[in-house]
């Protein structure tokens, strides 16, 4: 039990030093759980980042994000057809904003 205390105090001081992330920084990934709830990461960035790619629209996450010609709706570099595919925001001249 005592070792378990040890290791969960060390693990909890490691992610207390590690340096926040600037808002500019999101995109970046090793893992899904880098990017937003429910995104997946491919090739080091995640799917709904400018500069990547989603294959399934449950590539986006759960905000009803499509994927549209490879891309999510909710990407900078994406498209939109309708509100529902951008998670909350609107779709304005084929672009979700929020």
């Amino acid at each position: 039990m005592f070792s378990v205390l040890v290791a969960l105090g060390v693990f909890v001081g490691l992610a207390a030093s590690a340096p926040p992330a600037a808002a500019g920084d999101y995109g970046k990934c090793s893992f899904a759980s880098d990017c937003h709830a429910g995104v997946v990461c491919n090739s080091g960035k995640c799917a709904d980042s400018a500069g990547s790619s989603c294959a399934f629209a449950s590539d986006c996450g759960s905000g009803g994000a499509k994927c549209n010609s490879g891309k999510c709706s909710t990407a900078p570099d994406g498209t939109c057809n309708f509100d529902s595919e951008c998670g909350g925001g609107k779709c304005s001249s084929s672009h979700c904003t929020h």
